[in-house]
């Protein structure tokens, strides 16, 4: 197989996009609290004095809370994309490993630095128990001795 074979694994993309769902929710919630504290403030004075201090007030609240809303739509979308694109490595991770090395499944996936530590099951039944895999910047997963020849990983 060449380089170009092979499916790309880009793990930090989604864990990126994640800490900014996270982000976009702490502004959303923020703005949310924010227009509904103040809303709530001008109703309750209104009520006790019978006069409206602010008349642009409730149309800034409406703005603040839409803004908000949005916030909370762009999150969502993008945890979408997170999702999908976090799934993606994972089926390219295991199609790239089946693809070199004939590997029939991969359990106990973790990352310990810039190596996928796994439990690899190969074609013969064997399982290749915390085996390292370093992956390319192409996609192509090295294992075992294939890490330190040269033009290996490392």
């Amino acid at each position: 197989m060449t380089g170009s074979d092979y499916g790309a694994v880009d793990f930090q993309s989604p864990v990126v996009t994640l800490w900014v769902v996270g982000l976009l929710l702490v502004v959303a919630m923020g703005t949310l609290g924010h227009a509904g504290w103040r809303r709530s403030s001008h109703v309750r004075f209104a009520r006790r004095t019978g006069r409206n201090t602010d008349p642009q007030l409730l149309r800034d609240t409406r703005i603040e809370q839409w803004t908000g809303y949005v916030c909370l739509g762009v999150a969502v979308v993008l945890a979408g994309f997170s999702g999908l694109g976090a799934w993606q490595t994972h089926q390219n991770v295991r199609s790239n490993l089946a693809a070199k090395y004939g590997v029939v499944s991969v359990e106990n996936a973790r990352w310990n630095g810039g190596f996928l530590m796994a439990d690899l099951r190969m074609p013969d039944g064997t399982v290749l128990q915390d085996a390292e895999v370093y992956f390319e910047a192409d996609g192509e997963p090295l294992i075992g001795d294939d890490l330190f020849t040269p033009g290996g990983g490392l």
